[in-house]
């Protein structure tokens, strides 16, 4: 009898234990989904707001260098003769910072797409950019011109002029550093790009490239002395 009952016992055990997973398990096993689920939705989000952070950085590169071709383009009294404004005898250093800023912002252009489908127009987003031009000139601290700007024949004292082009942009793909909701491309100012000015601002990211225009002026020799 007590061996039949301890048969009956152990019988019983086994078939409990492999009815299934008991509450706490399954609990146990959802939560860990869901905690799974979570971070790879998590790592999916931050993984495609570095794509678009590196094509948005893709694009003020591409958008300095061809500033900063037109600029280089031009003949160097041309640079130095009036600013952006087209003023004459500009104070050096100039800027473009009295240009309506809509002048000065650049779109957005978004890569062709990776579908089969040709009647899909790519499109750009509108004035996601905007640029920022300074010209300041390079002169002889042993021979400095004896006016601002100098007068015609004096422009061979001037070594010759440092452009430089930022392209700033407000960064909404870093969650540390959120933009605000008001801030408006046009209200970007290079002091924003710069870490020791107090208007310093984390989310306006920014593209800086600087170059040399030598003075290669050819100009006619005047009271004995000739030009570069």
């Amino acid at each position: 009898m007590t061996m039949t009952m301890t048969t009956t016992t152990m019988t019983r055990r086994r078939l409990a234990s492999g009815r299934g997973f008991t509450l706490m398990e399954v609990l146990v096993a959802l939560v860990v989904f869901a905690i799974s689920v979570v971070g790879l939705v998590a790592l999916e989000s931050r993984s495609i707001d570095s794509q678009r952070a590196a094509s948005q950085l893709r694009e003020a590169e591409r958008i300095a260098q061809q500033e900063m071709a037109a600029l280089t383009s031009r003949g160097f009294l041309e640079l130095v003769a009036r600013d952006f404004e087209g003023n004459d005898n500009p104070a050096f250093p100039y800027d473009d910072g009295a240009v309506d800023p809509g002048d000065r912002l650049r779109d957005f252009h978004r890569p062709p797409a990776d579908i089969a489908n040709t009647d899909i127009v790519v499109g750009e987003v509108r004035g996601q950019y905007i640029v920022s031009r300074t010209v300041d000139w390079i002169v002889n601290p042993l021979n400095q011109p004896t006016a601002n700007p100098p007068p015609e024949l004096e422009w061979a004292l001037v070594t010759g002029v440092e452009i430089e082009v930022t392209v700033m942009w407000i960064d909404d793909t870093n969650p540390a550093f959120p933009p605000p909701a008001t801030l408006r491309i046009i209200d970007l100012t290079t002091d924003m790009v710069d870490p020791a000015s107090a208007s310093f601002s984390p989310y306006v990211s920014s593209v800086r490239l600087r170059t040399v225009r030598v003075n290669d002026a050819v100009l006619p020799p005047a009271d004995g002395v000739a030009g570069p």
